[in-house]
């Protein structure tokens, strides 16, 4: 059946619907420029009429399911004849829906089911628990021809639990776990301040029961992240989500695995699985191949490589050939321990050419890419393009080494156990629940591509990956590290959690006052808060000569007199270890007078720091323009001296009481001079000349200096 508006009509709706056709299961609308088809199964069926002077208007709601509910009109219909049309398009959607609700009775029960999966679900409901669902609901409905406005009429209760789900997932999904962190905050209170020495604060807490598929947590210098992750081991346990051989926990070092697997050994987990990320992917190849991988003696033995390297060198620096690329290269630049008055050959064995060589030989190795690709990344730069066509044969002959002999290396063990990982990830590891990084500031690409290997697959529920670390604080680039991964976490996982531990126990107020800005002058690091525990307003950072070292460290020891106290020196490097360190240590016993590098500081701390030669060109160390080592790693867009940046801040944050920054008083680093000029609490004596800026210094975010 249709209906249509008179010629007279259509000229005086214009561009107005004027017709309207029943045809099976669907309405028909024209008008000057469209035809609309709707299916009953987006209509309410109401037909709203109304009377105009000559003629009738028929208005009808649908609602899309991707879309905002919207009416449609119909102009200069004839009015005598709306009533019968009106009549039979009534009857023929009440045909229909009579039909789709026998058809809707038949799958009910199905679809309450599955509505019953997502409110029944117990623990914290994952962004891919949801996808998954909503997957499975989705083919439900198209397999069963149910309608929406169908289920909202026949059952109305399922069609807000079922389709609200299907339609406002997302914030379904947010409102269910907000209620379900309340309820187990509440349930384990008196657990979180019994289970470590001192009761959780609310932000370890709430980091405790993070459980979405991919969790951050940001935890600053001194706020406690080694008692959330035993913490949390032991919740996951406790609460009988899992356990303990379905926990996995990784460390980068052997002695933090140690350390970790003691402290749950102490809490009766012995059967969580710590280790080191090549101790795991040992684990993995054997478990996958059947066979043990066979680490090379050049990756363990000094002895070994010591060997290999010089016979390679040997070998081959006597090839005119590549002997005349080698010395056109050292006419325009330097290679540690070579020199090029003397034949090449002789000086093959010498120990910082190893040294160097091995480290671009790790570097191109931890790449994962091409040959070309790589060429791609030096070009431009003509001492990496040099340095590259040095290393590279080195390179191509260590790999082949390693095949030929049926090894692997280190890079060799992550590379293997992630390929086997890629084919089989739903096998393996469907015996683990949750996967915890520790210090995964530090994590490299190929560790990543294990972990995302190891974390990823077609499976029901896929292990649920906890990072622990804190961007402030990578510091290892040279060793591979690359900080994006954690500055970049949601870019790489958009559905992913990022929380952070907001309370430091190490330091006081005065201390955060300094360093925590200095960070965040980095526009890529990550902001966050970490406010203090102890607070004072007596300024506890220094700035002061090298040459009152003697006379600082005399004071200090005459302060605290016959007292226990700690003191550590950090170095930039170990040229800044005092020459009268020894007769200092046994001079003043009690100040238990210790000496580190920047590097080495992280993860202790003392009463009291000396940072030593915060120089000109010493702290932040003077890098490269150019070489291949820096066109490997530099970081486009990056802040100048942003890696510096973060090791200075570790060492500033090592000290619970006090910091003396040590510099010449006529060379002092840019970030001493920053440290004056940028309006931070620091106390100085040295001359303001010296410590003046040529340019404006780094600008400090007002956001930072509020925290």
């Amino acid at each position: 059946m249709k209906l249509s508006a008179s010629k007279l009509a259509q000229w005086c709706v214009q561009g107005d619907h004027y017709s309207i056709a029943l045809e099976e299961h669907h309405l028909v609308f024209e008008s000057k420029h469209l035809t609309e088809t709707v299916p009953f199964a987006i209509w309410d069926g109401q037909c709203r009429l109304s009377r105009g002077l000559l003629w009738g208007k028929l208005t009808f709601i649908v609602s899309p399911a991707d879309q905002p509910a919207r009416s449609i009109s119909v102009y200069g219909l004839p009015w005598f004849e709306l009533s019968s049309l009106v009549e039979q398009l009534t009857a023929s959607y009440q045909d229909w829906l009579a039909k789709q609700k026998n058809t809707f009775m038949l799958v009910e029960h199905e679809l309450v089911a599955l509505r019953d999966e997502l409110e029944g679900h117990k623990g914290y409901l994952r962004d891919a628990d949801l996808q998954q669902w909503v997957s499975k609901a989705g083919i439900a409905v198209a397999e069963f021809g149910v309608h929406p406005q169908v289920a909202s009429i026949a059952n109305p209760a399922l069609y807000q639990g079922f389709f609200g789900w299907l339609q406002n997932g997302s914030a379904m999904r947010e409102a269910k776990n907000t209620q379900w962190r309340e309820t187990e905050l509440e349930r384990w209170s008196q657990w979180f301040d019994g289970i470590e020495s001192s009761p959780l604060n609310p932000s370890q807490r709430q980091a405790v029961l993070m459980d979405d598929n991919h969790n951050l947590l940001l935890a600053g210098a001194g706020s406690g992240k080694t008692s959330v992750l035993m913490a949390r081991t032991q919740y996951l346990v406790a609460s009988e989500q899992t356990t303990p051989e379905r926990i996995v926990m990784l460390a980068f070092g052997k002695k933090a695995s140690e350390e970790m697997a003691q402290r749950l050994a102490s809490a009766g987990l012995r059967n969580v699985e710590v280790s080191t990320f090549h101790s795991f992917a040992t684990k993995v190849i054997k478990a996958l191949t059947g066979n043990a991988p066979v680490l090379s003696a050049l990756a363990t033995d000094e002895e070994a490589k010591l060997s290999w390297m010089t016979l390679w060198l040997a070998e081959h620096l006597t090839q005119p050939a590549v002997e005349k690329r080698w010395l056109k290269h050292l006419s325009q630049w330097k290679l540690p321990g070579l020199n090029a008055e003397r034949k090449l050959a002789e000086q093959a064995h010498e120990p910082r050419l190893h040294k160097w060589l091995w480290r671009q030989v790790d570097l191109l190795i931890q790449q994962n890419k091409s040959q070309a690709a790589m060429r791609s990344q030096v070009n431009g730069d003509a001492r990496a393009e040099s340095e590259f066509a040095l290393v590279w044969p080195l390179m191509r002959s260590y790999q082949t080494h390693l095949s030929q002999a049926n090894e692997v290396d280190f890079n060799g063990l992550i590379k293997e156990a992630t390929k086997l990982l890629l084919r089989k990830s739903a096998t393996f590891s469907a015996q683990y629940d949750h996967i915890m990084v520790d210090e995964y500031q530090d994590i490299s690409p190929s560790r990543m591509e294990m972990l995302e290997a190891l974390c990823g697959g077609k499976r029901e529920r896929a292990p649920s990956l906890f990072a622990v670390g804190d961007d402030w604080q990578a510091i290892y680039r040279f060793a591979g590290s690359d900080v994006s991964l954690t500055t970049d976490f949601l870019a790489r996982f958009p559905a992913g959690v990022i929380r952070y531990l907001d309370v430091t126990y190490r330091f006081h107020s005065q201390i955060g006052a300094v360093a925590n800005p200095f960070i965040q002058v980095n526009p890529r690091q990550l902001a966050k808060p970490l406010n203090s525990v102890k607070t004072q307003k007596k300024k506890a950072v220094h700035l002061v000569s090298s040459e009152t070292l003697e006379d600082t460290l005399t004071k200090l020891a005459a302060s605290k007199g016959e007292r226990d106290a700690t003191l550590m020196m950090i170095g930039r490097n170990h040229a800044s270890k005092p020459e009268g360190f020894s007769s200092w240590q046994a001079r003043w016993p009690s100040l238990n007078i210790v000496f580190v590098t920047a590097h080495a500081s992280k993860g202790l701390e003392a009463d009291f720091t000396f940072l030593l030669d915060v120089n000109e060109g010493v702290f932040p160390a003077k890098g490269q323009s150019e070489g291949l080592e820096v066109a490997m790693l530099s970081v486009d867009g990056e802040m100048e001296h942003a890696e510096e940046r973060r090791l200075f801040y570790v060492a500033l944050t090592r000290a619970r009481q006090a910091c003396w920054i040590f510099c010449h008083p006529e060379k002092p680093s840019v970030f001493v001079k920053e440290l004056w000029q940028g309006d931070y609490p620091v106390m100085s004596k040295l001359p303001k000349k010296a410590l003046e800026f040529e340019q404006a210094p780094p600008a400090i975010e007002q956001s930072a200096m509020s925290e």
